[in-house]
């Protein structure tokens, strides 16, 4: 209808007439687009809200897993330093040696931590990460989840370096099966500590891999640090309350 009145009024010349249609025509189109693009906002906001919902969960899931895990940690770096310490000393060999077998033990044995992130995969896979309009969230997410990559990558490195203590390990330390075992005690573990404490290659291995698990522990510390900050970030937009803080 406006169309047909804008070509009527340009046959009668009657160029006022023109201009009106015209305005309206503008004016009608600018309307549409700008409802277009409010309505799109709307959308663009609510799947926003869910994102940050989504990481906000995931985020605060993370930082209780980390949490844990840095207290585990602690405990068992605390045992290896204990058994390393023993093993590069002259001290008489105490009645319970549990304790100093454990730190040995465990000192090639470097544990995955990776907390579940399947909100922020698929965001960054669909490019969704760009509805979070705030830059800088968008980039301490981003940090956060570069850093728990790179934290893998090294304890992988620690992990696949520790064949040469094995090598030495079973030069000092057999093994027996205990019949009598009902649970994780199938296994007896004897130590020479004698010939262990004289060996220099032994005593280098066991320091190094001391040295690579508290390196992972300051990593740790960290990541927790980060998801914990992260996790405020989040739950201040959200409303929410993070669970460990």
């Amino acid at each position: 209808m406006i169309l047909q009145r804008l070509s009527k009024s340009i046959r009668k010349q009657d160029w006022f007439a023109v201009v009106i249609e015209f305005v309206v025509v503008v004016v009608g189109i600018f309307a549409g687009l700008q409802a277009n693009e409010w309505a799109q906002e709307r959308q663009d906001r609510k799947q926003e809200r869910a994102a940050l919902e989504r990481l906000f969960l995931e985020v605060d899931n993370a930082h209780q897993q980390l949490s844990e895990d840095v207290q585990r940690t602690l405990w068992i770096n605390q045992t290896r330093r204990n058994a390393v310490r023993f093993s590069d000393s002259d001290d008489p060999v105490p009645e319970d040696e549990l304790p100093l077998k454990i730190g040995i033990n465990t000192l090639a044995f470097f544990p995955a931590v990776m907390p579940i992130s399947v909100a922020y995969d698929e965001l960054k896979s669909s490019g969704q990460m760009q509805l979070i309009r705030s830059a800088a969230l968008r980039d301490q997410i981003a940090q956060f989840h570069t850093d728990l990559a790179i934290h893998d990558q090294l304890r992988r490195s620690f992990a696949d370096g520790g064949y040469q203590f094995q090598s030495v390990y079973k030069e000092h330390v057999t093994w027996n099966y205990n019949p009598e075992a009902t649970t994780t005690d199938i296994l007896l573990s004897t130590f020479n500590w004698d010939t262990l404490r004289s060996d220099d290659d032994f005593i280098y291995e066991i320091i190094g891999l001391l040295r690579n698990q508290l390196v992972m522990e300051e990593g740790l510390i960290q990541l927790r640090d980060q998801a914990g900050a992260l996790c405020e970030t989040l739950g201040d937009i959200v409303g929410r309350s993070c669970t460990s803080t």
